[in-house]
């Protein structure tokens, strides 16, 4: 049974939903004595892992015709990388003792490690569709500080893997979980999950990776796919004969666009579906866990004085439907790619009223709650900033477009200059910082709203910038670094601030990272 579902997932493509397996009643800690192995086929989950991203290209090959053969020698490069791997599985040995993990990797040169529990800040588990069909999974234990994980298991038994969470979270008298930590602070149902696709658009990431597999392997063309998109335009133009001219064009263009929103709306609740179902946040105390997905489960956990800063968001739809989200930085080694922040601990609550997330605030990290926020604003000139930028980009995009449709089209340009007003004075109405107790925020947008929050002591350092636009207007930017923050994610700074208020923010900060916590005055 476990091979035929092997077979129908990775021979025919075919997409299937399995059953979680079930979780065994009591785990039972592993004899410190012994050094335990890989699973046996760990380097056929990295052959597998390698071959993934070749899958496309090999069907549109054979079925289509499209696509460059040479990406076929890539193959070749990743039987050699499973073979490595079948040796690496071979050496690998790992050990719990009573206080620390001991690692031993290599055939002819080994290497033995000897990681310290303590040491231990984030543990994540991934289990795919084959993961669940062989009772396996992939875990990855990471530490604070460094570049790259303390150890990951690709792959072990999933009781192996239960073992060994047990035991870092010093869990031995029940399993390890999320079931053993304590009852969930938040569950999605089916119907949050609704909500949750109806307001993050989720579906734009799959859509462009579509386009971009169509660019990529020249589907335009070789397969019609042009031709049907000239036959559906075709479709509005005639259905819109009795108008004139641009008139025509554009019920066109809205008729293409209310059928494109509506697609991503849909593949935005299938997103949200797919990432986060029986998505679930427990705690209990010391460490907090979330765990979700459809067709691959992720469970991920951290310790709760690790959380870095806090990231609460909302969009225009979501405040009329009254929900929020919440996400985390959690501290950890450098981020080599973007898998490695997905599967990390990030999202607390993907949506959740406003109150269930000020109760989670209080129950995993107190004081980070907004209510405590007092909220200075920017530079009263920082919205001609925000609207001079909106108004050069949509010159430029409107200027070629002119060209093409006719001078009817300054029309557009007066409405998106009208937009882009509206949006800079909205957006600098309601941004703003706040310095209050030790505690550090930011808060920005305009029909979506963020917040960025942390403790000054988990500051890692602060920034001052001034560019040539800021040294014009007298204005300055401040930031603080957090460990575990992205470069492509939110990140903690403020910009627009007169100069003398950003280096009198600049220089309380630094302070507060040294201990000492006085607020700096409004500027």
């Amino acid at each position: 049974m476990r091979m035929h579902w092997f077979c129908a997932i990775y021979c025919s493509g075919a997409r299937v939903v399995m059953p979680s397996d079930p979780m065994p009643d009591e785990v039972t800690v592993p004899d410190p004595r012994v050094m335990h192995r890989l699973h046996p086929f760990s380097w056929l989950f990295v052959l597998l892992t390698q071959l993934r991203p070749l899958v496309v290209p090999l069907l549109l090959l054979l079925f289509v015709g499209s696509g460059e053969r040479w990406e076929l020698f890539i193959a070749v490069g990743a039987i050699a990388y499973a073979g490595y791997s079948l040796v690496y599985s071979i050496g690998f040995r790992y050990q719990l003792t009573a206080d620390e993990l001991v690692v031993k990797e290599g055939i002819f040169s080994r290497t033995e490690r000897h990681i310290p529990y303590a040491r231990i800040q984030n543990i994540v588990r991934r289990r795919n569709l084959l993961h669940r069909a062989f009772g396996v999974a992939q875990l990855r234990l990471e530490s604070a500080g460094g570049t790259t994980p303390e150890a990951v298991m690709n792959v072990i038994t999933l009781a192996a893997a239960e073992q060994i969470e047990a035991v870092l979270r010093a869990e031995r008298a029940r399993p390890a979980t999320s079931d053993a930590l304590a009852p969930a602070l938040l569950a999605l149902d089916w119907r949050e999950l609704l909500r949750l696709g109806l307001v993050r658009n989720r579906g734009g990431v799959l859509v462009g990776a579509l386009f971009a597999l169509a660019w990529q392997f020249d589907l335009w063309e070789g397969t019609g796919v042009r031709d049907d998109f000239r036959a559906v335009g075709k479709m509005f133009v005639d259905g819109a004969e009795w108008l004139s001219g641009p008139l025509a064009i554009f019920s066109t263009i809205a008729a293409l666009a209310l059928a494109f929103y509506v697609a991503m709306k849909l593949l935005s609740i299938t997103m949200a579906y797919l990432n986060f179902h029986n998505f679930r946040l427990v705690t209990d105390g010391i460490r907090v866990a979330t765990e979700g997905g459809l067709l691959t489960r992720d469970a991920a956990s951290a310790r709760v004085d690790k959380i870095q800063r806090l990231i609460y968001g909302e969009s225009w739809f979501s405040r009329k439907l009254g929900r929020r989200w919440l996400a985390c930085d959690v501290a950890a080694g450098k981020q080599s790619g973007d898998e490695e922040r997905q599967v990390r601990l990030r999202w607390l609550a993907p949506i959740a009223r406003p109150a269930q997330i000020e109760s989670l605030v209080g129950a995993l990290a107190p004081g980070l709650e907004l209510k405590h926020c007092n909220w200075q604003a920017l530079h009263p000139h920082a919205w001609r900033r925000v609207f001079k930028t909106s108004a050069l980009i949509w010159s430029l995009v409107m200027i070629p477009v002119s060209l093409v449709l006719g001078y009817y089209v300054a029309l557009v340009w007066i409405a998106l200059m009208f937009w882009s007003y509206v949006e800079a004075r909205g957006w600098a109405r309601f941004s703003g910082y706040s310095y209050e107790a030790g505690v550090f925020a930011y808060r920005s947008g305009f029909l979506t709203h963020e917040w960025v929050i942390a403790r000054i002591t988990k500051g890692q350092g602060v920034c001052l910038s001034i560019s040539p636009f800021d040294r014009r207007a007298g204005m300055a930017k401040v930031e603080l670094d957090t460990a575990g923050s992205s470069a492509i994610g939110s990140r903690m700074q403020v910009p627009y601030l007169s100069e003398a208020q950003a280096r009198a923010l600049r220089d309380h900060l630094r302070k507060a990272i040294d201990g000492e916590m006085t607020p700096p005055a409004a500027g």
